[in-house]
C-alpha cells in the first residue's frame, strides 16, 4: 500500500487524482486486476466505469458484486472497505451498435471520464475470423468512436498484444502496415457467408498462425488512423500475460489461458510433451506488470501531454530472459514439491522439436494410458473422459506450439525512456522492471497459484498429496520393471546368442567386482 508521503511524492499518484475512468474488458483476467491496484494504489481517483454485459442471467449490477467477492479483492477492502462506491457498472455490450450503452450512459461518460483503458478483446486464439474482427476490430472502432465525444479525454490506453506482429522476428515499439486495411475487413465479414469465411481463413491470415494476432494487428493501425493527430493515445503489448509476481499477492491466476493450462495438465500427469524449443524464449509477463505499464502510459500520455502515439513492448525476453526449457525445469521442480490433488500420472513434461517424438509419447505416455481409465471407468459403469479429454488438451496445445517454437526478439526503448521519466517513489509503486524477477520462484508461486486460486484445491492436503506422489512414483518404477523384465523375457532370451552375450556380460560384471573388492581388502590389511 502507497503511504501517506507516497501519496505527496508520487507523480503519477496526483495524477490520477480526481480523474474519472473508463474501462472496458473489466471482468478479465487483466482489468479485474488493473481495477484493484487503481483503487488500491490511486484511491483519490474520482470514479471508474466499467462496461458490463448481462451473462447467464446476471445483470452488470450483479456481476459486479461477483467481481468483488473474489479474493483479489481482499487487501484492498481490508483498507478501504467502501471502495465499491468508486466503481460504476455500465450496462452495455461490445458487440452491440454504440456498445450498447444508453444514451443517458453515453453522456454521462462523454461529460466526465478524462482516461479510457480499452482491454476488452477475444483472446481464443481459436476464434472464428467473423467473431474477432468484430470484437478486437470493430469494438476497438466503437471504443474510439465513444472517446471522440468525451469532452475532457487525456488519455485511451489501447491493449494489444507483443504477438501481433508475429509474421516478425524483430518487433519494434511501432505500429506496422496492417495485412489488410482495417475497413476492407470488416467490410468483407460482413457480407461474406459465415460458412465461406471460415473456409478463407487459412489464406487471409497467411503467416500468422491465428485470427487473435491477425485482427490485433489490424486493430493496432486502426488506432493509428483514427487517433494519430486526433485523440491523445497509447498502446501497451504485453506479450504472455501469467499469475501476478508481486501484487496484490504472489501467484494470483483466475483463468487456464496460456501456460497456465500447460501448469495444471502437466501437474495432472495428462499432457506429458508438446513441440517446443526448450532454448527459445519463454516471454511470460506477470499480470501486475503490464496492468502498471497500463497506468504508467496513461500518467504519460495524459500528464506529458505527448503528441505522437506511444508504443510499449511489455515483455521479459530482451530483459530478464526466461526460456521454455527452464519453464520446464521450474514447473517439473514445483509440481514435484507441491503437487496437485488427483494425480493421473507422475508429471513429466518434456518440450520437443520433433513431431515424431511426440506422436509416440502421446500415443505411448497419453492415449494409451487414457484408454485403460476409461475402460475401467466403463467397467464400474461411469462416465469415460480421459480420451475425451486428451483431444481437448491436444487442440487447446496445438493452438500454443507456434509460440514455443518460435523465437522473437522484441526491443523496450519506450519502455527504458518512461522508467527514466517516473521518480523513485513510482518506479516501486508502479514497478515496470522484470530485472529483479526471480523465475524459479516465480514459476512455483505461479504453480500453487494455479492450485490455490484457479483448481481451488485444499492446500491443508498438501502432505497427503505428496505421500499419493511417491506413491504414484513407486507404482511407475515397479510398472517400468515389470515391462523391462518382460521384454528381456520376450526378446533377449529367445535368441541363443543374445543369451550368451547377457550371461557373458553378467559373469564380467561379477568378476569386475570380485576385483574391485580384492583391491579394496588388500589396502585394508595394508594399512
Amino acid at each position: 500500500m502507497a503511504s501517506n508521503a507516497d501519496f505527496q511524492t508520487s507523480e503519477i499518484i496526483r495524477y490520477y487524482k480526481n480523474k474519472t475512468i473508463f474501462i472496458t474488458g473489466a471482468t478479465g483476467f487483466l482489468g479485474k486486476v488493473l481495477i484493484e491496484k487503481l483503487l488500491r494504489s490511486c484511491y483519490d481517483l474520482n470514479k471508474i466505469y466499467i462496461l458490463v454485459r448481462h451473462k447467464k442471467g446476471n445483470t452488470p449490477a450483479q456481476r459486479l458484486n461477483e467481481l468483488f467477492n473474489c479474493k483479489l479483492f481482499d487487501t484492498l477492502s481490508q483498507y478501504y472497505p467502501d471502495f465499491r462506491e468508486k466503481v460504476e457498472a455500465i450496462e452495455g455490450d461490445l458487440c452491440e451498435p454504440n456498445m450498447g450503452i444508453s444514451l443517458e450512459d453515453q453522456q454521462k461518460l462523454s461529460d466526465n471520464v478524462n482516461i479510457v483503458f480499452h482491454s476488452a478483446a477475444t483472446v481464443r486464439f481459436d476464434e472464428p475470423l467473423k467473431v474477432a474482427v468484430e470484437m478486437n476490430i470493430i469494438g476497438t472502432k466503437k471504443v474510439i468512436d465513444l472517446s471522440k465525444k468525451m469532452k475532457n479525454l487525456e488519455a485511451l490506453v489501447h491493449v494489444s498484444t507483443a504477438y501481433a506482429n508475429c509474421d516478425r522476428q524483430h518487433i519494434s515499439e511501432v505500429v506496422y502496415n496492417p495485412p489488410v486495411q482495417p475497413d476492407k475487413i470488416i467490410e468483407a465479414v460482413d457480407w461474406i457467408e459465415e460458412d465461406l469465411v471460415k473456409l478463407l481463413t487459412p489464406k487471409v491470415i497467411k503467416h500468422r498462425p491465428n485470427t487473435y494476432t491477425y485482427t490485433k494487428a489490424i486493430a493496432e493501425s486502426y488506432v493509428v488512423q483514427e487517433c494519430k493527430d486526433k485523440l491523445p493515445c497509447t498502446i501497451v503489448r504485453p506479450s504472455i500475460v501469467g499469475a501476478s509476481w508481486r501484487e496484490p499477492f504472489p501467484g494470483w491466476i483466475d483463468n487456464f489461458n496460456g501456460p497456465t493450462a500447460l501448469f495444471a495438465a502437466i501437474g495432472k500427469g495428462i499432457l506429458r510433451t508438446m513441440i517446443g524449443n526448450g532454448n527459445s524464449t519463454a516471454d511470460i509477463i506477470p499480470v501486475d506488470i503490464p496492468v502498471n505499464m497500463m497506468i504508467v502510459a496513461g500518467w504519460y500520455t495524459g500528464a506529458k501531454k505527448t503528441k505522437d502515439i506511444k508504443v510499449f513492448n511489455c515483455t521479459t525476453g530482451q530483459i530478464n530472459r526466461l526460456t521454455w526449457g527452464m519453464v520446464e525445469k521450474y514447473c517439473e521442480e514445483s509440481l514435484f514439491k507441491n503437487p496437485l490433488e488427483n494425480i493421473f500420472l507422475v508429471p513429466n513434461p518434456r518440450f520437443t522439436n520433433y513431431r515424431i517424438v511426440k506422436y509416440f509419447r502421446h500415443f505411448f505416455e497419453e492415449m494409451i494410458p487414457s484408454y485403460i481409465m476409461d475402460g475401467y471407468l466403463r467397467i464400474i459403469h461411469k462416465r469415460p473422459l480421459f480420451v475425451r479429454l486428451q483431444s481437448r488438451i491436444k487442440k487447446a496445445v496445438e493452438t500454443l506450439e507456434f509460440f514455443t517454437s518460435t523465437e522473437w526478439e522484441f526491443t523496450n526503448d519506450n519502455v527504458f525512456a518512461v522508467t527514466n521519466e517516473m521518480n523513485e517513489v513510482d518506479k516501486r509503486i508502479f514497478n515496470i522492471d522484470v530485472k529483479d524477477l526471480h523465475w524459479r520462484s516465480y514459476v512455483e508461486q505461479y504453480c500453487l497459484g494455479t492450485k490455490k486460486y484457479l483448481l481451488k484445491e485444499d492446500m491443508s492436503k498438501m502432505n497427503k498429496c505428496r505421500k499419493e506422489l511417491k506413491n504414484l512414483i513407486r507404482l511407475r518404477n515397479i510398472v517400468f520393471s515389470l515391462i523391462l523384465g518382460i521384454f528381456i523375457k520376450l526378446i533377449l532370451f529367445r535368441s541363443l546368442s543374445l543369451r550368451n552375450l547377457a550371461n557373458f556380460l553378467f559373469r564380467l560384471v561379477l568378476k569386475i567386482a570380485s576385483k574391485i573388492t580384492n583391491i579394496f581388502k588388500q589396502n585394508s590389511l595394508a594399512n
